[in-house]
């Protein structure tokens, strides 16, 4: 929307960034959770021209560079009698979050820049506001999704389960980011309970609408604001389980061997005990990688093995994990 545009302003000034010295007003519609592009009233920042359109592509063609257009004259309550100032109005088509822009303003601000140490959250919000489909900022965004990328792991060793999986993978799938996508599935199946409850027929209709999928992919729970999981994830992640266990179980159940008689007899006797009754007490038939790894930590010398053995087996389940990792790119689809 150009600057000089009339522009019906209803809304309210933002309390921080609302700058004396602004030399445009951006006014961003309060998006409602429904499905449905709706804005109920909205929120005024008075910001610097420049800045935006130094960094922003859409800025930048809004504002025709250095936002030297003439804008749109205010009513008295907001600026002083007479004053001009441009105005630009972000479509509500565009997705943009009111919380998502303000972060923004955090980080061009300097109030509360990008680090290794940002939240997901915070990451997450500039990642979306700073997209092409929304207000471009081409390096920022960049700059959000490698943070993004370094919160979770791209392979298995060493392998961590961080939060926020369900708004992550929509979110790499918004933004195609392959590089973390198998991680998260794999967080997925091992740490959360990703199946809907079993409900009576009516309330999966309920449910169903209550559901509302935004611009940016994200698919929430409107009675609760959580982010949920599509059903073609919830049929990946079951997929990846069965594929899992399927490959697994065998290895897991069965004691190694080596090239040393009274080793692999240590293995006969010291399997069950030490690794089974572990992995069938904590899941771990299905968390291989874990499983694993905490097999390659048990001290195996100490229970008989010899150094030689301790080592080639170490190994061996190393090259396991490996295995696993690459195999569910298949599993996954």
């Amino acid at each position: 929307m150009p600057v000089s545009e009339a522009i019906e302003i209803r809304g309210y000034q933002h309390a921080k960034y609302w700058f004396d010295d602004g030399s445009v007003i951006v006014t961003v519609s309060q998006i409602l959770s429904k499905s449905r592009d709706s804005a109920e009233g909205a929120v005024l920042f008075k910001l610097h021209s420049s800045l935006l359109a130094r960094h922003s592509t859409y800025f930048n063609r809004v504002l025709d560079g250095a936002g030297t257009v003439g804008g749109e004259k205010l009513e008295p309550d907001n600026l002083a009698a007479g004053s001009w100032i441009p105005t630009v109005t972000v479509p509500p088509a565009l997705g943009v979050r009111v919380d998502d822009f303000v972060s923004l303003l955090e980080h061009l601000y300097h109030d509360t820049p990008l680090s290794s140490k940002t939240p997901f959250t915070h990451v997450a919000s500039i990642l979306r506001v700073s997209s092409p489909s929304q207000l471009d900022f081409p390096r920022l965004h960049d700059l959000a999704r490698g943070y993004l990328e370094a919160m979770f792991p791209s392979g298995p060793l060493p392998f961590t389960h961080p939060d926020h999986l369900e708004e992550a993978l929509a979110l790499t799938r918004t933004y195609k980011i392959g590089s973390i996508r198998k991680g998260i599935y794999y967080s997925l199946v091992t740490t959360t309970n990703f199946e809907p409850e079993e409900v009576d027929e009516g309330e999966v209709v309920n449910r169903d609408d209550s559901l509302s999928q935004h611009q940016n992919g994200i698919v929430e729970d409107s009675n609760t604001r959580h982010t949920v999981l599509l059903p073609a994830d919830v049929e990946r992640c079951g997929k990846l389980m069965a594929e899992i266990v399927d490959h697994f179980t065998p290895i897991l159940f069965t004691p190694p061997t080596t090239p040393h008689m009274a080793c692999t007899d240590v293995f006969a006797d010291k399997w069950m005990s030490l690794v089974i009754h572990s992995a069938i007490a904590d899941g771990g038939v299905y968390k291989p990688l874990e499983t694993l790894e905490f097999v390659k930590r048990l001290d195996w010398a100490a229970e008989g093995l010899c150094p030689a053995c301790v080592r080639e087996k170490r190994e061996e389940w190393t090259e396991e994990q490996v295995v696993v990792w690459e195999k569910m790119d298949g599993w996954i689809g």
